[in-house]
């Protein structure tokens, strides 16, 4: 699936132009078919802080 758009963004899981709820692989230079359930992203705990005191991303 070659894309016209020129960008240099580094290869990598994006958003999936053509679809919402999943991931595609982004070779450096085009999109490719590899796609990839979009999962909620991690957070990590910092030592030292409360959990209470944690805001949740949105």
């Amino acid at each position: 699936m070659p894309s016209k758009n020129r960008s240099s963004a580094p290869a990598g899981w994006y958003r999936d132009p053509l679809a919402l709820a999943q991931l595609r692989w982004w070779n450096g230079l085009s999109w490719t078919n590899h796609t990839e359930e979009q999962r909620p992203e991690i957070q990590m705990a910092t030592p030292g802080v409360e959990e209470s005191s944690l805001v949740e991303a949105s």
